[in-house]
């Protein structure tokens, strides 16, 4: 489907334009197929071979799908386990189980962004060749896109119900039911995957509650109140859950405005310090995340490493930062907010304050400068430019045209840059038993034993054999650790 570039009154020198916006339009939606194609395949077939995959979340999908895989998980893990949301792995366990295939579980990221774009073209009129491509050219969502971690899940998600609250706000749909479920849905499904995005759920639920209480209808009022208090509700059950069995809604991590009030709680604010680069522990949160948004001082390229991986693990200054891409950053929340100030003043001053308020928020937020646990700020912004661009053609369309080209050729220079992450290989448990060098145990080891597996992290799981079901493992830090009557295992 090509923009509408056809008033009465088309000047002629506009013509070159039309015919230039329409092959933009064919150019992006080709790229997008073929990106959104080779992605599905990769995630299909690979596994994720960095440290979460074999640490926690394969093992707690075969938990939540009751794989029984002979493996224990070491005591915090365990603790995570029984503490964070589980719809993630809840969803990878499910699909492994009914595919039959641990490979299925590599393609929950994948199948949220196509459920999130799929919204946004059929609920709130976004073009959806451009959507893709925004988002796509954020790195860490390309990268996501086809891993076996569960970031993007969570906060593509966390995008429908964003997106819909700003749709909401923008043209005035607060009536509109379907969106108003989409929305609660996506809040309630976000809520469940991570304890990270609260906030955001909150502020989303804050704003619907707000809307519909000052809704002019009484009936209409009362309806929506009540679905969005019952949401609210079934998006604390997680947090509730904890509370009543840990004395910590958050168990075993937490917020640390709560920590007086729960002194179980493990303080983030440590661990943002942990895994914080190395020049920039002393410094402020902000100061670490605006510096991690717009990748200040963060070098182009490694000779060890692509320039944006997975976790950003493996750099000095850039240590778990980045990845949005800086130049991205700057230029889609400036077309966002120019387009926005084109389609109508009101619109512009939603969309700047909105992120102003993202930004704001997550600056204060720990560990916000891992950019990875909020990917839902390219998607949300990528959409917004999807959503206005086609309203603000018709009068502006020599804008739009520039903007179209910057985008396509960011995309461009993105996918050129990250090809790797575009690449169909299969990676399975042999491959990762052979890149974490755990293959060679196999042969040491006998049926009906029980053994327990120190200095293995994050691959002591891979220990239970060829299928995941041959050797009884239990994972441990320390040998003190170590339960009696097990055979000691150590590396």
């Amino acid at each position: 489907m090509t923009m509408d570039l056809t008033p009465p009154a088309f000047a002629s020198w506009q013509k070159p334009i039309r015919h230039a916006l329409n092959a933009i339009e064919i150019a992006g939606a080709a790229m997008a197929l073929v990106a959104m194609t080779f992605l599905g395949l990769r995630a299909a077939l690979r596994l994720e071979l960095r440290w979460d995959t074999f640490s926690y979340h394969l093992p707690f999908a075969a938990m939540h799908a009751r794989m029984h895989i002979p493996y224990q998980l070491p005591p915090l893990l365990h603790a995570y386990y029984q503490g964070f949301p589980p719809l993630p792995e809840f969803v990878q366990g499910l699909l492994w189980r009914v595919t039959g295939t641990v490979h299925a579980t590599g393609v929950v990221n994948y199948l949220a962004l196509c459920l999130f774009l799929f919204f946004a073209a059929t609920q709130l009129h976004a073009r959806l060749w451009l959507a893709t491509v925004l988002s796509l050219t954020a790195p860490l969502v390309l990268i996501h896109a086809a891993s076996s971690y569960n970031d993007l899940f969570t906060n593509a998600l966390l995008a429908i119900a964003v997106t819909a609250v700003l749709d909401m706000l923008l043209f005035d749909r607060w009536a509109d039911r379907r969106l108003l479920v989409w929305a609660l849905l996506g809040a309630v499904g976000a809520a469940w995957s991570k304890f990270t995005v609260l906030p955001i759920v909150l502020i989303a639920f804050a704003i619907l509650f707000t809307a519909h209480l000052c809704a002019r209808k009484q009936n209409r009022r009362r309806t929506m109140l009540f679905w969005i208090s019952i949401a609210l509700f079934v998006a604390l059950l997680p947090c509730i859950k904890n509370w009543a069995f840990y004395g910590n809604p958050t168990w075993p991590y937490g917020f640390t405005a709560l920590k007086t009030h729960f002194p179980s709680m493990l303080d983030t604010r440590t661990v943002g310090q942990d895994q914080a680069p190395p020049p920039l522990r002393g410094v402020s949160q902000p100061e670490r995340f605006f510096r991690s948004l717009f990748e200040v001082d963060h070098p182009t390229s490694y000779s060890y490493r692509e320039r944006w991986i997975i976790d950003q693990g493996n750099a000095f200054i850039a240590f778990r930062s980045g990845g949005f891409w800086a130049v991205s950053v700057v230029t889609t929340a400036f077309a966002a907010i120019l387009l926005g100030f084109l389609s109508a003043p009101r619109h512009g001053l939603v969309i700047a304050g909105a992120i102003a308020l993202f930004w704001g928020l997550l600056a204060i937020t720990p560990q916000s400068h891992e950019l990875r646990y909020y990917l839902f700020l390219p998607l949300t912004i990528g959409t917004l430019i999807a959503i206005l661009a086609p309203r603000v053609v018709r009068h502006y369309p020599a804008t739009v045209l520039v903007l179209l080209v910057i985008i396509l050729g960011q995309f461009v220079w993105v996918s050129k840059i990250n090809r790797d992450y575009y690449r169909v290989e299969r990676v399975g448990l042999e491959q990762a038993a052979q890149y974490y060098a755990v293959r060679q145990y196999w042969s040491q080891l006998q049926p009906g034993k029980t053994y327990c597996a120190v200095g293995f992290a994050p691959a002591a799981f891979l220990l239970t054999g060829p299928t995941l079901h041959e050797f009884h493992i239990i994972d441990r830090n320390s040998v003190a650790d170590c339960p009696p009557n097990t055979l000691l295992l150590q590396r």
